[in-house]
């Protein structure tokens, strides 16, 4: 893993940074050593109304925000039904010794069902505010995972190596490159494993190191109510709780990605034909096609 103690600020290959399956960069500084938290644990706070100036700060202070009620419980629930209808059966996503995991990349380009989620508002006020109106969408997918399922934290990229000495003054604001929007389609409890968060460990400039907390801040879990979005920069070290449920329910999670504009976009243009079913043709808003694909009057940058 790549520290920034006694190095010079940096800029890492933002632009040409690929992905696993999973969303996660290739070459993610994924947590050193013992990173598994196992402490108590309390959930974040869900505002009862959305603060967009409070969410736009959480981004730069905690490292994160929770949009609440960015779906319907109803649309949750037929999300959900969608996502279980999907796929195939349920035996071919067993992963033998670890858990359920059924993750399903979303075609873009062909299924206009998703459309809906990429400008939820509240969720798209917030990435317009931290990765600026011209941001896009990298990728997404449905995630359903059961029991046994457990991450240590860490951190997905590391688009700046700043001395950490520096990242703790308070007017040092590392621009957001990344963003993930964790859309939960079920209520959050904790033998679902959650996602938790470490808030302000954006700040370290590294990613975890055999430590669990950050500055004595520990783990909070995503105990959200489903329909609730939890949106966190790339560099916050995070993970997951254990999922111990007995009762044989699953967590069920839309994960989207999305990128400031100086990264480099995943999806092609509408203009070409083929490029895009008539269904998303016929579908998507002008909003939408900006943040898949961009503008068609505007020059796609090349890096």
């Amino acid at each position: 893993m790549t520290t920034a103690a006694a190095e010079p600020a940096t800029a890492t290959a933002t632009a040409t940074a690929t992905r696993a399956s999973n969303g996660h960069f290739s070459h993610a500084m994924k947590g050193k050593g013992n990173t598994v938290y196992d402490g108590p644990i309390e959930g974040v706070a869900r505002p009862a109304v959305f603060d967009l100036e409070a969410a736009i700060e959480g981004m730069y202070t905690d490292g994160y925000c929770v949009v609440p009620n960015a779906l319907s419980t109803e649309l949750a629930a037929e999300t959900r039904r969608h996502v279980d209808a999907s796929g195939g059966p349920d035996e071919k996503y067993e992963v033998k010794n670890w858990c359920f995991n059924k993750q399903l990349m979303i075609d873009w380009t062909k299924d206009a069902y998703y459309l809906r989620y990429l400008d939820l508002p509240g969720v798209i006020d917030v990435l317009d505010a931290v990765l600026g109106p011209d941001c896009h969408l990298q990728e997404g997918n449905t995630w359903t995972t059961g029991p046994g399922r457990k991450m240590g934290l860490h951190i997905d990229h590391l688009p700046l190596q700043i001395p950490e000495e520096y990242l703790q003054d308070p007017r040092v604001r590392i621009p957001i490159y990344f963003c993930p929007v964790m859309i939960y389609l079920v209520d959050m409890k904790l033998d679902l494993g959650p996602t938790i968060v470490v808030p302000g460990s954006h700040r370290s400039g590294r990613g975890p190191n055999n430590e669990t907390t950050y500055k004595g801040v520990a783990p909070k879990a995503a105990l959200v109510k489903a329909g609730d979005a939890v949106i966190f920069r790339f560099d916050l070290w995070h993970g997951a709780w254990g999922n111990t449920n007995t009762n044989g329910e699953r967590r069920y999670v839309m994960q989207l990605t999305y990128g400031h504009r100086q990264t480099m976009p995943n999806y092609p243009r509408l203009g070409k034909e083929g490029n895009y079913s008539q269904e998303v043709l016929d579908a998507i808003t002008p909003r939408q096609r900006r943040l898949l694909c961009g503008a068609p009057e505007a020059p796609r940058a090349r890096y």
